[in-house]
């Protein structure tokens, strides 16, 4: 037997008599472990997986990114178009309801936030405090009192929409609520603007009411000037609950030539002014005071 180590001629065996080697080298039998072949594509597939997972979620994002973009855009066009002319707002429909519900939350947010600044700087001017140090909702308490301001808003400029609705079905008209409130939040667009501005300034402190000025109007008129500030507040919610539902109904029902729409809007405003005396007896009154005596 030749020992293929050194060639040279040896016993039969398991070793090389002439220079030890193994007659018979064993074969590298061994495989490698499957888990270990199969790693790096476990480990590409879920690389994959990851960046695809990753991929989508990003496509998402811009997805929705475009979509808000486009959403704000088409707000911005629906709100000029009825600030430059509020009549294009009665010829709203169902399409605009989506753009109609922004300016109900947007009219809603600014009279609340009008209201607060109004009273956090009453508040101020009552007591006499002025530190830079200390917020605004140290003295009146925010989320408290906007929410229930949120809640008498609501009531307040959309009493005349309910009204206008049940007014409009006593009159027959064909037009429906969804219809009617698209119509009726289009022309509070430029209250919305108008209340958005009167935030702004309210919070900053620039309108306010001047509490001296009006108790001495009230006690000493002919040394006073007139509080024209007030003046312009109430009037400002008197357009908004009561003449801009007339003017609502008055549109409906002439276009759709119904007889009597003097009578049907006379009904429409008193309607409105039974809602908000009814819903002030059950709780806005209650809310107030509670407002009022949370800032004590």
């Amino acid at each position: 037997m030749v020992c293929p180590a050194c060639n040279q001629e040896t016993e039969k065996g398991k070793f090389c008599t002439k220079c030890g080697s193994p007659l018979h080298p064993q074969e590298k039998t061994a495989t490698e472990d499957p888990s270990k072949e199969n790693t790096p594509e476990v480990h590409t597939e879920t690389s994959q997986q990851e960046n695809a997972s990753t991929a989508e979620t990003s496509q998402q994002f811009n997805a929705t990114l475009e979509k808000v973009k486009t959403g704000s855009n088409q707000y911005w066009s629906y709100f000029i178009t009825r600030i430059k002319n509020p009549n294009v707002a009665f010829r709203d429909n169902e399409q605009h309801v989506t753009n109609s519900i922004i300016t109900a939350i947007i009219l809603t947010l600014a009279a609340t936030l009008f209201f607060w600044g109004l009273l956090n700087t009453i508040f101020q001017d009552t007591i006499g405090v002025f530190s830079s140090n200390e917020s605004l909702s140290d003295y009146v308490p925010f989320f408290s009192t906007t929410l229930k301001g949120m809640l008498i808003f609501i009531i307040l400029f959309f009493a005349g929409l309910i009204a206008s609705f049940i007014t409009l079905n006593l009159a027959k008209h064909s037009s429906s609520f969804v219809q009617q409130f698209t119509r009726y939040t289009g022309t509070l667009v430029p209250f919305t603007g108008l209340f958005v501005v009167l935030a702004l300034l309210s919070l900053l402190g620039i309108v306010k009411i001047d509490i001296s000025e009006m108790d001495t109007w009230i006690l000493q008129p002919e040394e006073a000037s007139f509080p024209w500030g007030i003046s312009f507040i109430t009037i400002l919610f008197i357009i908004v609950m009561y003449v801009n539902p007339i003017i609502h109904a008055l549109h409906a029902l002439t276009q759709e030539k119904i007889k009597h729409s003097f009578y049907f809007t006379i009904v429409s405003l008193a309607i409105t002014f039974v809602i908000i005396t009814i819903m002030n007896t059950l709780f806005i009154s209650d809310i107030l005071t509670n407002i009022f005596e949370s800032t004590l």
